[in-house]
């Protein structure tokens, strides 16, 4: 089981993401995935990893096919039927998701739902904010 995030927010609170202030590299967006292919490297000669959905090792593009899958949890994103490249990861989240997976799309939604009083609640998280 799969599900698709907004990238832009995930990328944000992903554990690998991070800014690079010494340089401008890739409009800011890098990432310290091991895995990570999008290599640059930076005037100072250091190896910066580039952010990108396309590219990510927690998980992969959506495309446009992807709406059709039953295997995919698309939480209301997508409801106008059109899938635009680089604007959703999927991400595993069934049996087969690793830590880092889990960890990631963890961070993700508490962002989300940080507002959200009953789905705090429901996972024994106090937010004054929501009060």
């Amino acid at each position: 089981m799969r599900k698709a995030v907004i990238f832009e927010e995930f990328a944000s609170r992903c554990p690998y993401f991070y800014y690079y202030e010494k340089e401008y590299t890739n409009n800011y967006y890098n990432c310290n995935h091991p895995q990570q292919e999008e290599v640059e490297e930076a005037d100072n000669g250091e190896s910066v990893g580039k952010c990108h959905c396309f590219s990510c090792p927690i998980g992969i593009e959506a495309e446009q096919e992807d709406l059709e899958d039953k295997e995919i949890d698309w939480d209301g994103l997508c409801e106008d039927k059109e899938v635009h490249d680089g604007d959703y990861l999927l991400v595993e989240i069934g049996e087969d998701a690793t830590n880092e997976q889990k960890q990631a799309t963890w961070n993700y939604e508490l962002y989300m739902n940080r507002y959200n009083k009953k789905w705090l609640d429901e996972h024994g998280i106090e937010n004054s904010l929501c009060n």
